[in-house]
Parts: C-alpha cells; sequence; structure tokens
C-alpha cells in the first residue's frame, strides 16, 4: 500500500513538474508570436507602433530568442518586450482565460459594491469620507452615488479615498465631477484617440445635470496608492490638474490606456486600443498620479486628517 500511495504521489511530482516546465514547439512559438503581431496590427492605436514591434518580434523570432522556453518564462518575456518597448503596462499575455480577481487591470468588476462606494461617513469636525473602491456606471449606481452625496451634505471638507479602487467604468467619474466642479472646464481637459481614427476627441463624459447637492467650494482630499488604477487614476489626475484637490497617499499604478482583450487559443493579450492625454500632450501612462503629499503610515486616514486638521 505504501509503495502504491508513493509511486502516486512520484507520479504526480513528476506531472507537475512537467507540466511547470513545459515548453512550446517552434511550430507553436513561431503561431503565438504571429498572433500577437497581427493582433499589435489590428487593434494597438498607434499603427506605426504596431509596424516597429512586430519586425523587433520577428528579428528576435529570426535569432531563437523566444524558442525553448518555459510558457510561463515565455509569456514573461513577451509581456516585458511589449512594455519596454511601448512604456504602455497595458500590455498583458496570459495562459488560457484570465482570472479576473488576480489580473493586474480589473476593468470589470463582478459585484455591485453599493454603486462603488463601500463606505460613507461623517467625521468629527464635520469631514465627510467616502470610500470609493470601484467604477460604477449605470443607474442603481448613480442612484446610491446620489444618496451618498445627499448624507454628506454640509461638510466643511470631503475625503475621496480611492487607494483600493482599480477603475472601471469612466464614466463614474464624470457623474461624480460634476458634483464638484463649477467650473464645467474640466470636461475637456483630457483627449482621446482610439485604434483606427485621426483625430482626438473629448474624453470625458460631460454630465450636466443631477439634483444632488454640490461640493463647489468645499476643500476636496483624494487618497490614492499604487493600486489606484485606470479610470480612478483620471478622476485623480484630473483633480491635480485643475488644482481642485490635495491628492494624498502614493503615486498611482500609471495604468492609463484603455485596452481590449483579444483570445489566441489557450493565451489571451490586453492591448491598448486608445490613448488619453491632456491637450498639452501630458499622459499618466506608466507614470501615474504623483500625490501632493506623500503618506507614511499604516493609517492613511488618521494620517490625513491629522494633515486637513492642521491646514
Amino acid at each position: 500500500m505504501k509503495k502504491i500511495i508513493l509511486t502516486i504521489l512520484l507520479c504526480n511530482c513528476f506531472f507537475t513538474f512537467a507540466q511547470k516546465s513545459k515548453t512550446l514547439t517552434k511550430l507553436e512559438t513561431d503561431e503565438l508570436v504571429n498572433q500577437i503581431c497581427n493582433n499589435l496590427e489590428q487593434n494597438y492605436f498607434d499603427s506605426e507602433k504596431a509596424k516597429a514591434l512586430n519586425s523587433i518580434f520577428k528579428k528576435k523570432l529570426k535569432k531563437s530568442e523566444f524558442y525553448n522556453i518555459p510558457t510561463d518564462s515565455l509569456t514573461k518575456k513577451l509581456t516585458l518586450l511589449l512594455r519596454n518597448q511601448t512604456n504602455d503596462i497595458h500590455f498583458y499575455i496570459g495562459k488560457s482565460k484570465p482570472n479576473i480577481e488576480k489580473d493586474p487591470i480589473k476593468e470589470t468588476p463582478k459585484q455591485n459594491f453599493n454603486g462603488g462606494f463601500t463606505e460613507v461617513k461623517i467625521l468629527e469636525n464635520n469631514i465627510g469620507y467616502i470610500k470609493w473602491d470601484r467604477c460604477i456606471a449605470n443607474d442603481e449606481a448613480f442612484r446610491k452615488i446620489k444618496s451618498a452625496l445627499v448624507f454628506l451634505e454640509g461638510v466643511d471638507k470631503l475625503i475621496i479615498d480611492i487607494s483600493e479602487n482599480p477603475g472601471g467604468d469612466g464614466r463614474s467619474g464624470g457623474f461624480i465631477n460634476y458634483h464638484l466642479y463649477e467650473d464645467q472646464s474640466y470636461q475637456s481637459l483630457l483627449m482621446k484617440k482610439c485604434v483606427g481614427e485621426e483625430n482626438w476627441y473629448q474624453s470625458e463624459v460631460a454630465y450636466n445635470y443631477s439634483d444632488a447637492p454640490k461640493f463647489f467650494e468645499i476643500p476636496l482630499y483624494i487618497i490614492t496608492s499604487n493600486n489606484t488604477g485606470s479610470a480612478s487614476e483620471y478622476f485623480a489626475f484630473i483633480a491635480q490638474e485643475m488644482q481642485r484637490a490635495t491628492i494624498l497617499g502614493q503615486t498611482t499604478a500609471g495604468a492609463g490606456n484603455p485596452v481590449t482583450m483579444v483570445s489566441m487559443g489557450e493565451y489571451f493579450m490586453y492591448v491598448p486600443v486608445c490613448e488619453i492625454v491632456t491637450y498639452e500632450g501630458k499622459s499618466i501612462e506608466a507614470k501615474g498620479v504623483i500625490p501632493d503629499v506623500k503618506l507614511t503610515s499604516n493609517d492613511w486616514l488618521n494620517e490625513t486628517l491629522n494633515y486637513i486638521n492642521k491646514k
């Protein structure tokens, strides 16, 4: 019996090792790289850069730089090559179907998250606090956001904590911004150009009607971290560029360009399909939003309150 168990364990260990050590054949590697090149040509927003990337991939393929590499190492190598050549951290190549919970770019939240706001409260000294953990944009989310703003009406200062917000639907930021800015020029700060388009156009989705309370005059503080990504980064970026808020925390993820996911048989690929910049050409891609005040303690909310109360 012990010999049988030992044999089974050895077989399992060998099978696991074989799985981890699996490499693609030369033909399979060629096919994967060619699929990547085709997807770049069809989906990447910068057509000239796509051609240059394809040329790099084919040269490296000719030099046999992608052969005889374990699949996990190969996908990492291909991902890093794309990111290093483009300075766009949204590029990603993986095996099988992506796990939304583990993937670094979480564009589509599965849960409601109560409209995106997971905590709303009024703190000492009449300071309002919102924990905003997902960017969700639909009628139900907007109703819940409005209810939160009604609850906070009359606060003297407002903190919006997006330190755990990986992004989502950018329209949620546009909706919330309508309650924070009296001057609507913020709506034209960002420009967007997507694959196949020749002209730039306004990126921010404009919302110009809501009966929820407005917070135009009160000081605004936004807490960010390296987990703050995509749509939530643009919320902080707009506030910083418009000098509407003080940003506290850590530099954001720098994942600014919208992406599409393309299936490639047993593999998948994230390809940036749009570029977003300010009128002056400033981008947060691979740079992030740098906070005005760096937070260093284990309790960022308390540290933020101390900062506010000292002003």
